[in-house]
């Protein structure tokens, strides 16, 4: 499976909240808030947060 980076960042930056992002996948709203804030590099994404953000945002984009 090949995740597409780009399509994580655009949920990233869309209108949707954390917590909506939260509540969907599992994924802590802080580590949601620093990849937002570019406090850390979606590049060093762990791989289990990457594909859940991926799975997500496939359903809602």
């Amino acid at each position: 499976m090949i995740i597409d980076i780009n399509k994580i960042e655009k949920l990233l930056k869309s209108d949707i909240t954390s917590y909506q992002i939260c509540k969907a996948t599992g994924i802590a709203t802080q580590s949601l808030d620093n990849y937002r804030k570019y406090d850390s590099k979606l590049e060093n994404m762990r791989l289990g947060i990457a594909l859940k953000l991926y799975d997500y945002a496939k359903q809602i984009l």
